[in-house]
């Protein structure tokens, strides 16, 4: 299944990484891919690499240098010259000519895979190093190369997890993009499991199952736990063992992997057949060691480890290889001459699985204040709920989001019904732990830190959700009648995660009805109608500006958006923001049908962007209200070129409150046909309007009233109309002759019938 990434919305394959957008021309020197852990960042370079090594793609590049973080970290420390760094990963380039001769005048990509599994923390302030040739430390080397201050003809392309890739600075990304490894959409996981299962009914089971756990089924996005699952759910449902409860979470379904994989290496190399309980009870020591190796190696932040890391545990490297599914060898690196073989187990997430279980298994044990993770005081032992605080506030201080899956785990570990599968492991504990798990749910909900990014408050999300209880969705206190509280950024999260778990279809997406305040994370926002293919998002007082156009823009463009009603109105959207959102709405895949931009202080020179959208290539825009801004008769002028045009196919235009007087003369002589509702109530429109209504319905057969400060004009076929004009609002069609009614807007009307009218 291929691999894309996306920019905004748009669509991007992984061998067009290199080059701009459609409509933009320039050099893209520099790219940045996010994505979670498991998601594919690393399958995706390598993918890259081997298309351009196999002259499939990207012929255009004579060197790509791939460079993992993972094993720069053994480089830590030296001090080395670019040219020694790459001798060091590809020995064969030794023998070269100077770096300067084969190297400064080519065009060369460095793909710099994982930046969250780097050690150190990058600085940008280093001194500036512009010599090849020149020894520097590690760091320095990254920095400088990625400022483009090291060899600036270079391409580069990092890879990281969301929270670890806030650590460079956006200007670095001014020759270049950032774009994001999405995952599965829903067919392409079912087509996943197709592929993975030849037999029909297995396929359908394991389907069945995800999806009857809708938190399970949103993981599936990730590709590695779509693997994940496929063979601990196949094994499941193979054993036919009705005695065992299926993994419902993401923890169990990689306790049930630890379970899978150690009977098959207990079968494989001891010759006899376990259970896979017994399997686990046989090798508890060495997966306690191994889980202590994953600890301490995570909070180092190394994924790579030698003989010699492997041997301070009391580990020999056949026992470990005797674990196919969860430790592996690492290609020998080469530095020089030297060879030495390396290890890893066979994803970061297995590491950060195997972490928690040494976590988990010391703080029952009564360690705790051995593993760095707590502030309570030496030798005061704390109960479970104490502990999961701790570590929630030791993993969100972090700067690269290494300890954020390690959390998920370590609440999944902590439920009873993950101590239930791995009993015999870890010690025993009385207690339930449902009491602390819905205190420490409820101190998670309560943080307000300014500094936690979305990315961070959705893993603490997911860390509740490990603890398999439903009633954290229910946050009556999101409602805006229940609060005047402005939502944390935590619960936007949450309010968007209910939306993706809620089994109720939304059409449409209301911000005003959670919050008071300004938009907070306009992201979310956006998340949720994308995911949900709402047609309608009211931004109203959302406090909507510059900033969040960078998001809306390319989900109004995108071919995949289904939103078609927008209501921006009461913000200050800003001369620059319309800029942007006018060319979304030119855009021929624009799908908006209604948009409200009343009460958004715009001016009459704005007038010349919504002119470009009635006259622009969407057809689509049916219903316009700019009412309550100063478009005044210049303003109504410049809008009235729009209303000309051949493409212009208004309905619904309102222009209550904008300052219009001579100017509607000039409006009035560009509607067209299609036009059924005009509002230009207050206005100073003097007695023009009674003059030209008669005409107007000769000219708009279509129309079926105009609204204005005087009078309220609407034609109804055969009858007259009663009431206050400001309810008067429906369409009528009819091919009987029409009549109107003037009715004076002064009048109470209220229930008024025709006679006393």
């Amino acid at each position: 299944m291929d691999h894309e990434l996306t920019s905004g919305q748009t669509v991007i394959n992984y061998n067009e990484i290199l080059k701009p957008p459609l409509d933009e021309n320039r050099t893209m020197k520099i790219v940045l891919t996010k994505g979670i852990a498991g998601i594919g960042k690393t399958v995706t370079v390598q993918k890259f690499v081997h298309d351009w090594a196999s002259g499939k793609a990207n012929q255009d590049l004579e060197l790509v240098f791939l460079l993992p973080f993972r094993e720069l970290n053994l480089r830590e420390g030296e001090n080395q010259s670019l040219f020694d760094l790459l001798c060091a990963f590809y020995s064969e380039f030794k023998e070269a000519r100077p770096i300067s001769d084969w190297i400064c005048d080519r065009k060369v990509l460095f793909i710099l895979d994982g930046l969250d599994e780097y050690k150190n923390e990058l600085s940008f302030q280093t001194s500036i190093l512009s010599d090849v040739t020149k020894k520097a430390t590690l760091d320095v080397l990254l920095a400088n190369l990625l400022r483009g201050k090291l060899l600036p003809s270079a391409h580069l392309w990092i890879t990281s997890r969301p929270v670890a890739a806030e650590q460079l600075p956006s200007e670095i990304f001014r020759q270049g993009y950032v774009t994001q490894i999405r995952g599965f959409i829903d067919e392409q996981k079912d087509e996943y499991f197709t592929r993975q299962f030849e037999d029909p009914d297995l396929t359908q089971k394991v389907i069945c199952h995800l999806k009857s756990h809708k938190s399970l089924w949103i993981l599936c996005h990730i590709p590695l736990f779509c693997w994940i699952s496929s063979v601990v759910l196949k094994t499941f449902i193979k054993s036919q063992n009705k005695d065992r409860d299926m993994p419902s979470n993401q923890t169990e379904m990689y306790i049930h992997y630890l379970l899978i994989q150690t009977g098959l290496s207990h079968n494989k190399y001891q010759g006899e057949n376990v259970s896979q309980e017994d399997a686990l009870l046989q090798h508890k020591e060495l997966i306690k060691k191994l889980a202590g190796l994953a600890y301490w190696k995570l909070k180092e932040q190394n994924a790579i480890f030698s003989k010699e890391d492997l041997r301070k545990y009391y580990i020999t490297p056949d026992e470990a290889l005797r674990y196919p599914g969860i430790i592996t060898c690492v290609s020998e690196c080469k530095f020089g001459y030297n060879r030495t073989k390396f290890f890893s187990f066979v994803h970061l997430s297995v590491q950060e699985f195997f972490a928690a279980l040494f976590v988990f298994h010391e703080f029952l044990s009564g360690n705790q204040d051995s593993l760095g993770l707590t502030k309570a005081k030496m030798g005061q032992k704390s109960n479970l709920s104490d502990f999961l605080k701790s570590v929630i506030d030791v993993a969100v201080e972090s700067k690269n989001e290494h300890l954020d899956l390690f959390n998920c785990f370590l609440f999944g570990i902590s439920c009873d019904s993950s101590r239930c599968i791995l009993e015999g492991l870890l010690p025993r504990l009385e207690d339930s732990s449902l009491e602390d798990h819905k205190k420490v749910t409820k101190y998670i909900k309560s943080l307000r830190r300014k500094d936690l990014s979305p990315e961070r408050c959705f893993g603490l999300v997911r860390c509740i959700v490990e603890l398999k209880d439903s009633s954290f969705l229910q946050m009556p206190d999101l409602e805006r009648s229940r609060t005047k509280k402005p939502l944390t950024l935590f619960q936007c999260t949450l309010l968007a995660f209910r939306f993706v778990m809620s089994d109720t279809d939304h059409d449409e997406f209301r911000i005003i009805k959670y919050s008071q305040s300004k938009l907070s994370a306009t992201e979310f926002t956006f998340e949720i109608i994308t995911e949900f293919k709402c047609n309608t998002c009211r931004l109203k007082g959302s406090g909507f500006t510059e900033k969040h156009c960078d998001i809306l823009v390319p989900l109004l463009t995108s071919p995949n958006s289904h939103l078609t009603h927008l209501d921006l109105s009461h913000n200050s959207l800003g001369l620059s923001a319309l800029k942007q959102l006018s060319r979304a709405f030119c855009d021929p895949k624009c799908q908006i049908q209604m948009l409200n931009l009343s009460h958004n202080d715009l001016h009459s020179q704005d007038m010349e962007f919504i002119k470009d959208v009635l006259s622009g290539s969407n057809v689509n825009l049916k219903i316009l209200d700019l009412s309550d801004n100063h478009l005044e008769d210049e303003g109504v002028k410049i809008l009235s070129a729009g209303l000309r045009s051949a493409k212009c196919h208004l309905e619904v235009l309102k222009l209550s409150g904008c300052q219009i007087q001579e100017g509607v003369l000039k409006l009035l002589s560009s509607l067209k046909a299609s036009l059924r509702e005009l509002d230009l109530q207050y206005n100073d429109l003097g007695n023009i309007m009674e003059k030209k209504v008669r005409r107007l319905k000769d000219k708009l057969p279509s129309l079926r009233y105009v609204a204005f400060i005087r009078y309220w004009f609407k034609w109804k076929a055969g009858m007259n109309i009663t009431g206050s004009h400001e309810t008067c609002s429906e369409d009528f069609e009819s091919s009987q002759p029409f009549k109107y009614t003037l009715c004076s807007s002064i009048l109470p009307l209220g229930d008024f019938d025709t006679q006393a009218l």
